[in-house]
C-alpha cells in the first residue's frame, strides 16, 4: 500500500508548490478527518459484527464464509493500526510522532493487510470454482482453509520484507521532527522493480485470475439453468465483494504508476491532495463488505437481528410476572 509521500523538490519553483500542496491539505483538514475517522469507526465496528456473526452462526460455519472472516479480520486490522497513524502523520507537524518501533509495526501492516485481502479474495474464488464447476470434486476442508490462510499471511509478509528493510525512522532533534519512509538510495531502478512487480502479482494477476473463475462459474451456472437461491445469492455477493476491492484501490495504483513515470504528470500544487484522497477511498474498501453481507446475505441479516434483538424472559414469581430483557 502506498505512504503519503511529497514530491521531491529540485527547485525553488517546486519548493514553494510543495509549500502550496500541504496549505492545500490543511485548508481540507476540516473535510479529511471526519471521512478518515468514519472509514475507522464503519471499518472497525462493521468488520467486527460480520466476523461475530459468522463465529456465532452455525449455519454459517463453512470454508467460504472463513475466508470471509479473515477478510474482515484484514480489514479491520488495517482500520486500527494502519489508517489513524498515517492521517496523523500526513497533518502533524512534527512528522512521525509515534517512535521507531510503531513506524516499522505500523508500515509492515499497512500492505500486509491489503495483500492478505486480495489473496483471501482469490481463494475465495478458486473454492467457488471447484464447488460450482467441479461438483463431483472434493470440497477444501476446514483443516486446509487454516492452511491456506497461514500462508496467506506468510506470503504477505515476506512480499512486504524487501520495503521495511528500506524503511527508515529519522529523527531531527535540533528541528523537533521525525519522518518515518522507504528509502532505496541508489536503488531506484530496483524499487521500480520491486513496485511494479507487487502490483502485477498483488493486483492485476490475482483479479484476472478472480474475474477468470467467476466468468467460468457464470457459464457454468447459465449451462445448468435452473439455480439455488442461495447459491445465486453467494455468487453475487462474492463478485460485488471483489468489484469493489478493485474499484476501491484502482486510483491510487493509478496514481503511483503516474507518479513513477514521471511525477510532472501530477500538478505539484494539488499532489498531496489528490494522493490523501486516493488513499482514503482505498481505505474505504475495508468498509464495503458489511455493508454488502447486510444487503445481500438472508443468513448475515439474520444474525444482525440475533446480536439487535431483545430478548424477553419470562420469569413467574408468586404474585406476579417479572420481565428481565436480555441484549
Amino acid at each position: 500500500m502506498d505512504r503519503l509521500h511529497t514530491p521531491t523538490s529540485q527547485n525553488g519553483s517546486n519548493s514553494t508548490s510543495q509549500f502550496t500542496g500541504v496549505q492545500m491539505i490543511q485548508s481540507f483538514k476540516p473535510l479529511i478527518i471526519p471521512c478518515y475517522t468514519l472509514v475507522v469507526l464503519v471499518g472497525i465496528f462493521g468488520n467486527y459484527l460480520l466476523l461475530h456473526v459468522i463465529c456465532k452462526t452455525k449455519k454459517m460455519h463453512n470454508v467460504t464464509n472463513f475466508f470471509i472472516g479473515n477478510l474482515a479480520f484484514s480489514d479491520m486490522l488495517m482500520c486500527a493500526t494502519c489508517v489513524p497513524f498515517t492521517l496523523a502523520y500526513a497533518f502533524n507537524p512534527q512528522g512521525w510522532v509515534f517512535g521507531k518501533f510503531l513506524c516499522y509495526f505500523v508500515f509492515l501492516m499497512q500492505p500486509m493487510t491489503v495483500y492478505v485481502s486480495v489473496f483471501t479474495l482469490t481463494a475465495i474464488a478458486v473454492d467457488r470454482y471447484y464447488t460450482t464447476v467441479h461438483l463431483l470434486k472434493k470440497r477444501i476442508s476446514f483443516t486446509t482453509c487454516v492452511y491456506i490462510i497461514g500462508g496467506i499471511w506468510l506470503l504477505s509478509g515476506a512480499l512486504v520484507a524487501p520495503a521495511i528493510a528500506h524503511t527508515y525512522h529519522v529523527e531531527f532533534q535540533k528541528e523537533g521532527f521525525a519522518i518515518c519512509e522507504e528509502f532505496w538510495m541508489e536503488e531506484g531502478k530496483e524499487r521500480l522493480v520491486y513496485a511494479y512487480s507487487t502490483l502485477i502479482i498483488t493486483y492485476i494477476l490475482p483479479l484476472s485470475a478472480v474475474s477468470l473463475s467467476y466468468i467460468c462459474i457464470t457459464i457454468k451456472l447459465k449451462n445448468r439453468g435452473v439455480r439455488p437461491p442461495a447459491e445465486e445469492e453467494d455468487f453475487r455477493l462474492l463478485v460485488l465483494v471483489v468489484a469493489a476491492f478493485a474499484i476501491c484501490w484502482l486510483p491510487i495504483h493509478v496514481f503511483n504508476v503516474l507518479r513513477d513515470i514521471d511525477i510532472n504528470l501530477i500538478n505539484k500544487d494539488y499532489f498531496l491532495l489528490i494522493q490523501l484522497l486516493c488513499h482514503w477511498f482505498a481505505m474505504s474498501s475495508s468498509c464495503c463488505n458489511p455493508f454488502l453481507y447486510a444487503w445481500l446475505h438472508d443468513r448475515f441479516r439474520s444474525g444482525l437481528k440475533e446480536v439487535f434483538t431483545f430478548k424477553q424472559k419470562i420469569m413467574p414469581t408468586n404474585n406476579c410476572v417479572a420481565v428481565s430483557v436480555m441484549l
